[in-house]
């Protein structure tokens, strides 16, 4: 007894230091909460981190439309931080992504865009997507986040992503991070 209570007291005290996925409630509740203030648009890239009771430290990248008051914006993720702290007990970080939300070919290529990788893996998301026009081509440039055990190298993923992205926008050159998830918030 005394043999099996010393090792499950090591495990409990190792978990958090050596680190383990979040609980997927928490990682809902987090994403509820977030998309319930005003002018969210999207949350992505959470990390969870656990030291032990009272100890939680997180955070996120928060997607809010490039049009809106700075000042206004920024308020908001305050007041997401504090109230992550306050109500939740987590030391909440966030991270402003601005997104165009007035251009109509940007928000055409990141609802198309979002769809289509799904063709890949139905798991699939995208953020961060910004074009850059040019004279002679556009680069669209996003992060695209490929779930844990999806078995499809960085490479290849992106010579995928291109692939679909060419067969309807000729024009078009991706530049693409691919980010490995442990844990996705998602829409």
């Amino acid at each position: 007894f005394i043999l099996y209570s010393g090792v499950m007291l090591i495990r409990d005290t190792l978990d958090p230091l050596l680190g383990k996925a979040p609980d997927r409630e928490l990682v809902e509740e987090i994403r509820k909460k977030i998309l319930s203030y005003p002018g969210v648009i999207s949350a992505h890239d959470l990390m969870v981190h656990d030291y032990g009771p009272g100890r939680q430290f997180a955070s996120v990248h928060v997607e809010m439309s490039a049009d809106a008051d700075v000042i206004e914006s920024h308020d908001v993720l305050d007041n997401i931080e504090r109230d992550f702290l306050q109500n939740m007990g987590i030391h909440m970080v966030v991270h402003y992504d601005p997104i165009s939300t007035n251009d109509s070919f940007t928000c055409e290529m990141r609802k198309w865009l979002s769809e289509q990788v799904k063709s890949i893996d139905s798991r699939m998301t995208i953020h961060d997507l910004r074009v850059v026009h040019g004279t002679t081509h556009t680069n669209v440039i996003f992060d695209c986040v490929a779930p844990h055990g999806i078995g499809i190298e960085d490479s290849d993923l992106k010579k995928k992503i291109d692939s679909l992205v060419k067969s309807k926008y000729p024009y078009c050159n991706t530049v693409i991070t691919i980010d490995r998830s442990f844990t996705s918030i998602v829409d």
